[in-house]
């Protein structure tokens, strides 16, 4: 691979980070055993909690309110409504809390004795069994140690029972002085007679109180509607519909209770203001009867009326005299101004026909005149004649008018008379009226009062001996037998989402924490290098030796296979013609000698003359995989500037693999590497053999990579998977940046081919099942046995 294609290679993997959604799903599949494990620990959880927990039912039921603002009433209702004042009138959202207040709950309780419930146990599970036990405990004084620890009672005999915790043996009936306080244990005829041994729970009103409001649910069935739903969820069907029930009696019960008491108050109170009005309104009619007799007064009202009256009539009469007396005025003075274009009056007003007719005439004639006057001169005969018939209309009205004027002034004077003789009759009456009226409106104030209270207490008397509830049931309690918690489908759909959320949390925390790099894919986006060769991790035998670590020529293992492709892929390092390869790599440990060993094999037998240098001078591991003994080898040439014949030894895997080891470790490493012996040994040797490997010092702890890069013409950098650390990919990319080491490529060593990494076994991983172990396995099923002889018999068929 040259310059040009691994600078491009380099800056397409640092601009593309694209989502690689297989990659993503197989850092999950890599640990797919986490998966069934914790499914199976979430399940088992689910079921345990199913085997402890106590089923819950439901039951329901419905109650109409009579809302002063939400329905109707009608027929009997409107009745009832009308004679008594303490019914109706209330709200839907009252009534609710008053169903979930506390004091009708705590009455509750205390009618159906709940501070005391009894169970028994039934493998893992806890039964409450109420209204079956056998036995009822009925207590005078309760102890903390009550509340806290329950007790339990085991049936000896049909007289006497025994309570475990203190071994005493007590009999039924009697009193008794326990930890858990004053009481009487009696036998219960009603229980279920198969049960002789009953744990008795003791709980405190007000948590016992709380806890039952926590399960009690009052909602409107829609908006419109004043129907309510009441549910309750207890581990006892029946005890939810007997709370139900007695909740219900209870809300009534106070109810009517509520009613009867403002009633009676209501009631108590009427009667003695009747008592006190009834004194007073004696008295008063006493006064009037008094007063009638020492004024001889019979009704000084009719006879102030009497007067009222014809005064008004005198006065009505003497206005109407007055009212033509100013029409008289207004047609007197119309007839003095009728030149100066006076308006003429309503003759309406005027009830003289004579007069009427006189003003029309006038009117007519002054029209007449004035239509004349716009044609004729005024000295014409026509305009006189007109003018001395208007005279003679005018004096006719003046006459006129003068009659009727001393008529009305004649009938004014009269009714002015009258007046003033009932002015008189009148003025007399005032104070006795007055003094009359006072003492009579006492009187009636007193009759009205007394008639209001006896109508009131008819009707609360009524609304008392005929009080009903505002409320109706409209479905009686019922239970049902299948339990609503706990959701055996929805606590299942949890355990199954926790049993995989779990592992991806752990996996996704074990990716965070893990630093080091994972794929290939990651190798080549993280140092922008290309990955030349990929090699899987070798399974290691029971004794170690050189079979484990040298591939063998007749394998054909994923490994075997993995090494002949990078021996192929060398080809392209370069321009194709390097011979010379160095092998480093960023810490020990990261498989370079057991890299090159294998690479060399493989060139080896591929008849290619090789020989194996092994260049790291400090810790040398070449000799110890060949089971070789480290006497002489580079050191040696370096230092003495020998003949490099003597120093190659044969590597006992194939004839053509030869091995120069490090020799004895120097005390001056990266000075003998930089004396100039180097390049002049590689130049030698290059004549000899076809390829050359160097087993240099890991580059990122020492610099004898560096001294050692300049004379090859090829890198291989090993990258160990979950070994190497993401930060030495930045190392990588800097080198190919800075042209330090010549045409450089990575060798992802020790892949650890488990799910979800590849796409499975074989070189760029897409040869699963392809190569096979150098054991081979029996075939698990029959169809791999038939796959196998179809195999057999192609074979034999090519071959003839």
């Amino acid at each position: 691979m040259n310059t040009t294609e691994l600078n491009g290679f380099e800056e397409r993997n640092s601009t593309e980070e694209e989502f690689n959604l297989g990659e993503y799903v197989q850092r999950y599949l890599r640990y797919w055993y986490l998966f069934p494990f914790f499914i199976g620990l979430a399940a088992a959880a689910a079921w345990y909690y199913f085997q402890v927990t106590q089923p819950v039912y439901k039951s329901t039921a419905s109650l109409l309110i009579k809302d002063e603002k939400k329905g109707v009433r009608a027929g009997a209702d409107d009745i009832l409504s009308e004679l008594s004042s303490f019914s109706g009138n209330k709200l839907v959202e009252n009534e609710i809390e008053i169903l979930r207040s506390r004091n009708l709950m705590e009455q509750v309780i205390k009618d159906l004795k709940l501070e005391v419930s009894y169970s028994i146990s039934s493998g893992l599970k806890t039964i409450d069994i109420y209204k079956k036990s056998p036995f009822r405990v009925v207590t005078e004084v309760v102890s903390e140690k009550a509340y806290e620890d329950p007790m339990e009672i085991e049936l000896v005999d049909k007289d006497f029972y025994n309570i475990p915790q203190d071994d005493e043996l007590r009999e039924f009936g009697k009193l008794y002085y326990t930890d858990w306080g004053t009481l009487r244990v009696f036998r219960d005829s009603t229980g279920d007679a198969k049960i002789d041994e009953v744990t008795v729970h003791f709980r405190k009103p007000e948590r016992l109180v709380e806890n039952m409001l926590k399960n009690l649910s009052v909602a409107q069935s829609n908006k419109n509607s004043t129907v309510l739903e009441l549910d309750f969820e207890d581990t006892s069907p029946q005890r939810g519909i007997d709370v139900l029930n007695k909740l219900l009696d209870v809300y009534v019960g106070s109810s009517i209770t509520d009613k009867n008491t403002e009633a009676s108050n209501t009631l108590a109170f009427i009667e003695e203001r009747l008592g006190l009005i009834t004194s007073e309104l004696g008295d008063v009619e006493k006064d009037v009867e008094v007063y009638k007799s020492q004024k001889g007064l019979t009704d000084v009202s009719a006879e102030s009326q009497l007067f009222l009256e014809n005064m008004k009539e005198n006065d009505s009469k003497l206005n109407e005299v007055n009212t033509q007396i100013r029409v008289l005025e207004g047609v007197e003075s119309y007839i003095s101004r009728s030149g100066d274009g006076a308006v003429a009056p309503a003759t309406y007003l005027i009830n003289d026909p004579m007069l009427v007719s006189l003003l029309n005439r006038y009117s007519e004639l002054n029209l007449q005149k004035e239509k004349y006057a716009r044609t004729l001169q005024p000295d014409n005969p026509i305009m006189e004649t007109v003018n001395t018939q208007v005279a003679q209309t005018r004096q006719s009205i003046r006459e006129n008018l003068q009659n009727m004027r001393r008529g009305l002034d004649m009938t004014r004077q009269n009714l002015e008379g009258i007046n003033t003789r009932f002015s008189a009759g009148l003025r007399s009456l005032p104070q006795k009226e007055r003094e009359y009226v006072g003492i009579k409106r006492q009187q009636t104030i007193k009759e009205n009062l007394y008639l209001y209270l006896l109508q009131k207490r008819e009707e609360t008397a009524l609304a008392f001996a005929s009080t009903v509830t505002d409320s109706r049931l409209v479905d009686a309690p019922r239970g049902s037998n299948i339990p609503v918690k706990p959701k055996k489908s929805l606590i299942g759909l949890g355990a199954l989402l926790a049993g995989m959320a779990i592992p991806i949390l752990l996996i996704n925390l074990l990716m965070m924490l893990n630093n080091t790099v994972q794929s290939r894919e990651e190798v080549e986006r993280l140092s922008g290098a290309p990955v030349v060769g990929e090699i899987g991790r070798m399974k290691q035998s029971g004794q170690p030796g050189l079979g484990d670590v040298v591939i063998k020529t007749t394998s054909r293992s994923a490994v075997a296979e993995q090494f002949r492709a990078l021996r192929t892929n060398l080809q392209y390092l370069g321009d194709g013609s390097g011979r010379v390869l160095m092998l480093t790599s960023s810490i020990g440990g990261e498989g370079k000698s057991f890299v090159s060993i294998n690479l060399a094999a493989s060139l080896a037998y591929s008849d290619k003359r090789v020989l194996l240098v092994g260049a790291d001078l400090r810790k040398p591991t070449v000799h110890t995989n060949l089971k070789m003994i480290n006497d002489k080898g580079l050191t040696n040439y370096l230092i003495t500037k020998g003949d490099a014949a003597g120093l190659i030894k044969p590597s006992g895997v194939h004839e053509l693999f030869e091995v120069m080891l490090s020799g004895p470790i120097p005390p001056n490493p990266s000075e003998l590497l930089n004396n100039g012996r180097l390049p002049v040994l590689i130049e030698e040797l290059k004549e000899r053999y076809d390829y050359i490997l160097i087993d240099s010092p890991p580059y990122g702890l020492v610099t004898d990579a560096s001294l050692i890069s300049e004379y090859v013409d090829a890198t291989l950098y090993l990258v160990r998977h979950n070994y190497t650390l993401r930060d030495h990919m930045k190392n990588i990319r800097l080198l190919i940046r800075q042209k330090r080491f010549k045409n450089l490529s990575v060798v992802f060593n020790a892949v650890n081919y488990g799910a979800g990494y590849g796409y499975g076994y074989g070189y760029g991983g897409y040869g699963y099942g392809y190569y096979s172990e150098d054991k081979e396995s029996k075939p698990r099923s029959v169809i791999d046995q038939l796959a196998r002889k179809g195999k057999e018999l192609k074979a034999k068929v090519r071959q003839s």
